[in-house]
């Protein structure tokens, strides 16, 4: 453990998760608000829905433990946008808060809750694209320092912002907003139309035939075409690959 400018960081060689060492040390009275746990590899790394998350040597795998908000979801993605945007990389976030560039996926956030903190998970490509359709720094020419992306998240996390702020910036970056979307809510549960507005509970509000709808959790696929039936539903769909 050692301290930088910014939180108190564990950091590993090797963990299983970032976010399960997280929650342990904070079950063990070990680590609190102002923590981060990083590790150079995860060997059974968690992504959203209970997904797998490949991590191998070489990339950003970092838990915070921050204070829990109702708008924890989009400011983690904001920091991290941020502290992505500082190297030029035209970085976007695709709702919740994926993190984009050209429509490949550059990393991705995992936000839990333990007791009444968050656990804000964090995982950068920039070394390697562990799956297709993926990318990572180095495929955009540029080279990340993990302690400087630990250090630049945390000090967006810590900062204080209204409602409207957050709100206002994540719209600004969210490359959902406009597009024509497919949603998974699970359970068979598919509901496809036109990205509208994120709200100000972080939800994504959807235009679909049947008037708006607010989507609180779910997988969400940008689409390239959509045709309406006159059914009212879908006949067509062709994913952004």
């Amino acid at each position: 453990m050692e301290r930088e400018a910014g939180p108190i960081v564990h950091r590993l060689a090797r963990a299983l998760s970032t976010q399960l060492i997280a929650r342990d040390l904070l079950d063990r009275g070990l680590a609190d608000v102002g923590h981060a746990v990083a590790a150079d590899e995860q060997t059974a790394g968690r992504g959203r829905h209970g997904r797998s998350w490949l991590s191998p040597t070489g990339g950003l795998y970092v838990t915070f433990i921050v204070p829990h908000d109702g708008l924890i979801a989009l400011r983690a993605g904001l920091a991290t946008a941020r502290a992505v945007e500082a190297l030029s990389i035209p970085v976007r976030l695709k709702w919740p808060n994926d993190l984009i560039v050209a429509e490949r996926k550059l990393g991705g956030i995992l936000i839990e809750t333990a007791r009444d903190v968050a656990l804000v998970g964090v995982g950068i490509n920039l070394e390697e694209s562990p799956i297709d359709g993926a990318t990572s720094l180095r495929d955009e020419g540029v080279r990340g320092d993990r302690d400087a992306f630990v250090r630049a998240i945390y000090s967006e996390l810590a900062r204080p912002q209204t409602e409207d702020v957050v709100l206002a910036a994540y719209r600004e970056r969210c490359a959902t907003l406009g597009r024509t979307v497919s949603v998974d809510r699970g359970q068979g549960r598919v509901m496809l139309g036109r990205a509208v507005d994120v709200d100000p509970f972080g939800h994504l509000v959807v235009e679909t035939v049947d008037g708006r709808v607010t989507v609180a959790s779910g997988d969400c696929v940008h689409l390239r075409e959509v045709w309406p039936t006159s059914q009212g539903t879908v006949s067509h769909l062709r994913p952004f690959a």
